[in-house]
């Protein structure tokens, strides 16, 4: 079961980052499914796009960098706690990198709307 773990969670790693790419070049739109969808990257098209763009090399080094940590626990085949460390280590990657691109996405969307509506 680990061993799927491993291969799954490298995947979604990847996919993860894969993503936030497709949102930054406007592939995929702004939606209430997938992306970055705080109150200020949901601003408009340009706060999304804009926000997308900020996040996508630390998404793309923290995506590699966990799938990495994933598919290095198969070589630990006969040592089940060490791969459920690589497991953790590699899920806890992640939700540090969303949440660290999720407050770059912002600060890059406010920035865009200010920019976009300059004060009089």
């Amino acid at each position: 079961m680990l061993i799927f773990s491993l291969f799954f969670l490298a995947l979604c790693s990847l996919g993860v980052a894969a993503v936030n790419h497709a949102c930054a070049t406007g592939r995929i739109k702004k939606n209430p499914w997938v992306g970055i969808r705080t109150s200020k990257t949901m601003v408009n098209e340009d706060t999304w796009e804009a926000g997308h763009r900020a996040a996508v090399q630390p998404m793309w080094v923290s995506g590699i960098a966990a799938a990495a940590i994933s598919l290095a626990g198969l070589l630990f085949l006969g040592a089940p706690s060490t791969q459920s460390v690589m497991v953790f280590m590699a899920c806890a990657l992640l939700v540090v990198a969303v949440l660290y691109g999720a407050k770059v996405a912002n600060v890059a969307a406010v920035e865009a709307l200010v920019v976009e509506s300059p004060r009089r």
